[in-house]
């Protein structure tokens, strides 16, 4: 078993990672999530989220989210802050597990696109570090989630975040798509991927204020502008036109039409060479994730 040494907000109430891994275990499944609570007097004191695709790198993207929305004054979005993250085994498969604050509330649903549409403008409003690369905070290029690849993930060993543009340019030539954005120069956003509502969750703080807490970030990391829109308008349904309605009532970052649209469309046509990665740049690899969904 292994824990982050990256420094999350600690909690002396949280019971061993073992005892962690053994609560879950008792669930039989998996990916899943459970409360945690005090023996003392039952009280919940943290939610765990755990599967084979939950990273250690989510973890600290999701982390930086809260503290980064926190010193912001965003006071009615928040993210639920990490108390810790560690890698352990389940029945000899390799399996993540982060424990966060949890929030009472409910989920949102599909009736709620007001809700999350202030959430998208919250976190993509936030100034990105100068220093950060692409993909997860403090993680790499090569932890890039984005609904541009088949399953979400490039599968490319990126070694920085040249690597990630020169591989954008090979795929639109490699698909004769015209694509002139110099990525390079374009701003960095906190990028969402995934729209589901329930990822979402409609909350009271002690004070009584509404607030809507994230909760999810698997999908969720940093990426140049034009790739916040290419995730909106990809496999839209009744939700995500709704959600996007909301969004132009209220503004959201955006880039050139042709930029989206190209980026777009090549999304949808690497569909057809499935998982394996295509057109890689020179001295990039490739690795294999596991799907997303």
């Amino acid at each position: 078993m292994s824990s982050s040494p990256y420094e999350f907000t600690p909690n002396p109430n949280l019971p061993s990672n073992d005892d962690i891994i053994a609560l879950c275990e008792t669930l039989g499944e998996l990916p899943g999530g459970t409360t945690i609570s005090d023996p003392s007097n039952n009280s919940v004191i943290a939610w765990v989220k755990y599967g084979p695709n939950v990273t250690v790198g989510e973890a600290q993207m999701q982390h930086w989210t809260a503290i980064a929305l926190r010193e912001a004054g965003v006071s009615d979005v928040q993210a639920a802050p990490v108390f810790r993250a560690f890698n352990g085994e389940w029945h000899g498969r390799s399996v993540g597990y982060i424990v966060m604050q949890y929030f009472e509330g409910a989920d949102c649903d599909s009736n709620d696109a007001d809700l999350v549409a202030g959430a998208f403008k919250a976190l993509t409003s936030l100034q990105v570090p100068p220093t950060a690369t692409l993909g997860y905070f403090g993680n790499g290029t090569r932890t890039i989630v984005h609904s541009f690849f088949p399953e979400w993930f490039p599968n490319a060993d990126y070694r920085s975040d040249q690597d990630f543009y020169d591989h954008i340019r090979n795929i639109c030539r490699h698909l004769r798509i015209d694509f002139r954005c110099d990525l390079s120069k374009c701003d960095r956003l906190l990028c969402l991927s995934d729209f589901n509502p329930a990822n979402f969750r409609k909350t009271t703080t002690a004070d009584g204020r509404s607030v809507v807490a994230v909760l999810d970030f698997r999908a969720t990391c940093f990426m140049p502008l034009p790739f916040v829109e290419v995730a909106l308008i990809k496999n839209r349904d009744t939700f995500r036109y709704a959600l996007i309605q909301k969004l132009e009532e209220i503004g959201y970052p955006r880039g050139p039409r042709h930029d989206v649209q190209a980026l777009h469309h090549a999304s949808n046509r690497l569909v057809q060479y499935g998982f394996a990665p295509v057109a890689l740049p020179s001295g990039v690899n490739r690795i294999i994730s596991e799907s997303i969904r």
